[in-house]
């Protein structure tokens, strides 16, 4: 997982075709005390018609490292996804949060046609509020130019803990943007228009917050 060999790097996988509607997916994640964990999953979560939900806890003792970095919720025609996520660190620990939208089913003619994609997240730090996200995202083709300029999916990471940021270069195809946190760390942006480019993209950026948190 990290060029000092420690750790443990682990790949969620869901054993069924998707979300269907009702579903709701809880996740309790416990790293403690200078253990690293990694969460992958194996591939795109696919959110069908209806409603669903999907919650991460995690909990980070003093100095332990946690990265968690799924790749893209595809939200099928008439989904209505919500996704909350909290991580509370003690001091000295470090997290890396990641989440990425595609517009739908494309192949399919799904292309934004999803109800609604809400994304809550909080990470603290001893009770005190480090980051803090709440987003509604409710296609209407007269707001997309000014929603998603000319691209289709979305990546947001949130790196919070000490330690350099990673540098970034985007590629072909993708817009970056990276901001300072009032409360420390660093929140990354990136648009583009294929899902594959933003897994390379976060794949790079996973592999650069590990060789920081290793050196």
């Amino acid at each position: 997982m990290n060029r000092s060999g420690g750790g443990l790097s682990l790949i969620l996988l869901l054993l069924s075709g998707g979300l269907l509607d009702g579903d709701c997916l809880s996740m309790e994640v416990v790293v403690e005390r200078g253990a690293r964990l990694a969460l992958h999953t194996q591939a795109a979560t696919q959110v069908h018609a209806g409603h669903s939900e999907q919650r991460v806890l995690a909990t980070v003792a003093e100095d332990g490292w946690f990265s968690y970095a799924p790749r893209a919720v595809v939200p099928h025609a008439h989904a209505d996804y919500h996704a909350m996520t909290h991580v509370s660190l003690a001091g000295g620990a470090r997290t890396l949060v990641a989440d990425s939208l595609s517009p739908g089913r494309v192949l399919f003619g799904e292309c934004f046609q999803y109800r609604q994609v809400r994304l809550d997240l909080d990470v603290t730090r001893d009770n005190a509020l480090l980051a803090r996200e709440r987003a509604v995202i409710r296609p209407d083709a007269a707001l997309r130019c000014a929603q998603w300029g000319g691209f289709s999916h979305v990546l947001g990471a949130y790196m919070l803990g000490a330690g350099d940021a990673p540098h970034l270069t985007p590629g072909e195809g993708v817009r970056l943007g990276a901001t300072e946190l009032a409360g420390g760390g660093r929140f990354v942006r990136a648009l583009a228009d294929r899902a594959s480019t933003l897994d390379d993209l976060l794949i790079d950026l996973s592999a650069q917050w590990w060789r920081t948190c290793a050196d």
